[in-house]
């Protein structure tokens, strides 16, 4: 699978960021290298130098516009690929040097420079003024992009985190101290022994064990109204997400779970309207 473009090069918001990067920093450095000094040898010996210096600046970024706007249309065509792209910056960057060295060869007076010479100078030219702005754009976008994949990550990581926590059963004590975690999957059922709770569970190699809880199945039930737990018999509560189906029996309804182990839970008359509402819908 070929490598794709980054997203900062295709999406407007951050063309259009990556233009002003370049022409502040483009601009930046010719104000700093002095536009004689960096377009020496383009130009010679004209009374209206400062404007063609000016001129050469503005047709240079316009070819930039132009590049990256084309670009920007193929590739929501086409969808380009990361090599694509290197060809197409190669591209630019030859164009840039060719439209001004045709303007500046057609500014010149006539053999004072050879069109080889002014291709040569404006080479030099625009790989001083728009080599660092275009590194310094690329790794400054190639950052952001990484910050924002990594905190997109990390977002999955916690929702991740929390979905699993949520999809955790708590169990406390009658005094309200958490002693037990289970999750929803592997709780099978709850069984009452007066003050006291056995939870049967699946454990890692999918058997079914017990722990012995000190509360009652009343305070349980309270405490996890908002989970898969319902409440069916007098003595037992039952997972519903491990309920495989309801069968009728001699003495009313049981329900069977899940397991590889036959495990039948009877529901009581009491429970029956609640439980086959719940099942029903």
């Amino acid at each position: 699978m070929e490598r794709k473009v980054p997203k900062f090069m295709t999406e407007k918001l951050d063309i259009i960021r990556f233009f002003f990067i370049v022409l502040l920093g483009a601009v930046a450095l010719i104000i700093a290298y002095r536009p004689q000094v960096v377009l020496r040898g383009l130009i010679v010996n004209s009374n209206q130098s400062l404007f063609y210096i000016i001129s050469l600046i503005i047709l240079g970024f316009i070819t930039l516009i132009t590049s990256r706007v084309l670009f920007y249309k193929t590739n929501k065509r086409k969808h380009l690929t990361f090599k694509n792209f290197c060809t197409w910056i190669v591209l630019e960057i030859v164009s840039i040097i060719l439209v001004l060295s045709v303007f500046a060869w057609s500014i010149n007076e006539p053999n004072t420079r050879s069109f080889t010479t002014i291709i040569e100078r404006t080479t030099i030219s625009v790989f001083s003024v728009l080599f660092i702005p275009y590194l310094v754009s690329w790794l400054y976008f190639s950052l952001k992009e990484k910050e924002k994949e990594l905190k997109e990550v990390l977002a999955e990581s916690a929702e991740a985190q929390l979905e699993d926590v949520k999809g955790l059963v708590n169990f406390s004590d009658e005094k309200g101290v958490l002693r037990m975690s289970l999750r929803a999957e592997d709780l099978l059922y709850l069984k009452s022994a007066d003050n006291y709770v056995y939870i049967y569970y699946l454990n890692n190699k999918k058997e079914i064990v017990n722990y012995l809880l000190r509360n009652t199945l009343k305070n349980i039930e309270e405490n996890n109204s908002n989970t898969n737990l319902i409440r069916c018999h007098r003595f037992y509560m039952v997972n519903s997400r491990n309920v495989k189906l309801l069968r009728k029996a001699k003495d009313g309804l049981l329900l069977e779970l899940d397991t590889e182990a036959q495990c039948e839970i009877p529901v009581s008359k009491t429970y029956l309207s609640a439980v086959s509402e719940f099942f029903a819908n």
